[in-house]
């Protein structure tokens, strides 16, 4: 038999059953469902249960009075103010290290609210992907957030915990006074459901829809409960129950004349603080100042990377006086003296060609030496070894041959680092990477990437560019590259031309990197 939670005297909900569940507590303002999340909050710290509590109005730092929470974020009873850029380092510690967390947004803006909930939310979702542990995420004042009708960032991000977090062992409590403006997605797939009065007709009919009665019994029922009294719903449970009241200092009650004294709070462990405050180093917005020395930084990487490309093409100029060409045999009667064509090949004044059976056949009377640019370097290069890979450029017509050239020549003209960028994905593809990834592969700095992207590589649609929730991803798009630009050529060549061309483009275009 696993743990209980005692909500009432009438009621007590195994521990077990809300790992994973999406619970709905609804009501209006003075019906009690503050009091009904907080007594689940107690519950669920009373067993050590791991949470975090999205506070709209800095009601829960009560919480204190009994349990050792961590109050974060901007009002009244907060002990660490944070914000968007260190939101994930408190997600993190909060479900690693067990360390319940009250999320106090009362003191922020709605942009500001909006934007540390999506960072620390997205931290969570991510988190519970690897540890696979239970944790629970209070939400209070859901309709603000996940409103039905509305479509955003962060309401999908919700919604998606509501609807899938099960798997990684993810929970809700969505708290709101208004029921109909909650998102009926995310009302729907709450399996325990309290609801507590309601007056408003619209949040009536919600009701009509989460009961199995008559509109005129719901109404009944529902007009009828007085304060901490709601109707629990589980599955086909339906019972009455009235909420017992909440051991701890409840910041959201109800004004009165009576003189209320504020309770002594506990503290967080100092370890926990310490932790927290190593993580948030560096996290924070930067100053002007710091911003420009980010930039001069990485500047000087930037300027870094040029002077090693220039030594290593130092370094190709001083060994282009003998290059060695490995002929594969059914080109050796194209290679026999007095048998080559009219094209020059321009790569070296004296080039020795060494055929299948090591014998050396010379074509220096056919060579011509060109001072090369490294475009045209990098395209001679690409074209001496492409058109030889599998003959693939032979079979197609000399106005179609003549277009690769002058797309090589073009792309041969970008930045280094988006040839290599180019290069990664082609050789990856279809996989899709982040910069992070792509920086780790190809040894280039993450910040030169997100700084400077591939444009002109992405306005080709030679790569595109996917943005999703957890970043931007980038991936090759070769085939529908040439589809379009080769589109003029199809009644001739045919879809096997254009394959060809895929290949012939695919073989070379990791070359000009």
């Amino acid at each position: 038999m696993g743990k209980s939670l005692h909500i009432s005297k009438d009621l007590d909900i195994n521990l077990e059953d809300l790992i994973g569940q999406c619970i709905a507590i609804l009501g209006i303002r003075g019906s009690g469902k503050s009091n009904t999340a907080g007594v689940i909050f107690e519950e669920l710290l009373e067993n050590n249960y791991p949470l975090s509590i999205v506070d709209l109005e800095g009601e829960y730092f009560g919480l204190k009075e009994k349990y050792e929470v961590l109050v974060v974020g901007k009002g009244e009873g907060v002990e660490i103010e944070i914000d968007a850029h260190c939101a994930p380092e408190i997600a993190q510690v909060s479900m690693e290290q067990n360390v319940p967390v009250v999320l106090d947004l009362s003191g922020f803006l709605s942009e500001e609210r909006t934007e540390l909930l999506k960072a620390y939310l997205s931290a969570l979702w991510n988190l519970a992907g690897t540890l696979r542990k239970p944790y629970m995420i209070g939400i209070e004042e859901a309709h603000e957030f996940i409103p039905q009708g509305v479509k955003n960032e962060l309401k999908e991000m919700i919604s998606r915990i509501a609807l899938r977090g099960r798997k990684r062992g993810l929970g809700g409590i969505v708290v709101s006074q208004r029921s109909a403006k909650v998102d009926k997605d995310v009302l729907s797939q709450a399996g325990m459901l309290f609801l507590h009065r309601v007056v408003h007709e619209v949040d009536m009919r919600v009701y009509c829809e989460l009961l199995p009665w008559r509109k005129s019994e719901v109404k009944e029922i529902i007009g009828s409960l007085d304060t901490g009294d709601c109707m629990y719903v589980n599955g086909d449970n339906i019972l009455p129950i009235y909420v017992r009241e909440r051991s701890t200092f409840h910041a959201g009650f109800t004004p009165s004349l009576e003189t209320v004294k504020s309770p002594e709070l506990r503290s967080v462990s100092a370890s926990i603080i310490e932790t927290i405050e190593k993580a948030r180093v560096g996290k924070g917005p930067k100053s002007p100042t710091e911003q420009l020395e980010q930039r001069i930084e990485m500047m000087e990487r930037m300027m870094g990377s040029k002077d090693q490309r220039i030594a290593e093409l130092e370094d190709v100029a001083r060994t282009l006086g003998y290059i060695k060409l490995e002929i594969p045999s059914f080109a050796k009667e194209v290679l026999a003296p007095g048998s080559l064509s009219e094209k020059e090949v321009r790569v070296s004044n004296s080039l020795p060609v060494v055929v299948a059976d090591d014998s050396t056949v010379d074509i220096t009377e056919s060579v011509q030496v060109a001072s090369l640019d490294e475009p045209e370097l990098i395209t001679a290069l690409v074209q001496g070894v492409g058109n030889e890979s599998d003959g693939t450029s032979c079979l197609l017509p000399p106005a179609v041959n003549q277009h690769i050239e002058r797309l090589i020549s073009r792309f041969s003209r970008e930045e280094m680092l988006h040839r290599r960028v180019l290069a990664f994905l082609i050789e990856h593809s279809p996989g899709a990477y982040s910069a992070h990834q792509i920086a780790a592969w190809t040894s280039c700095p993450q910040e030169l990437i997100d700084e400077d992207p591939p444009q002109g590589f992405l306005n080709s649609g030679l790569i595109q560019r996917e943005r999703r929730t957890s970043g931007t991803l980038y991936r090759s798009a070769l085939r529908t590259f040439v589809n379009r630009e080769f589109r003029v050529f199809q009644p001739d060549i045919g879809d096997n031309g254009l394959h060809h061309v895929t290949r012939l483009l695919r073989d070379r275009l990791p070359m000009i990197a």
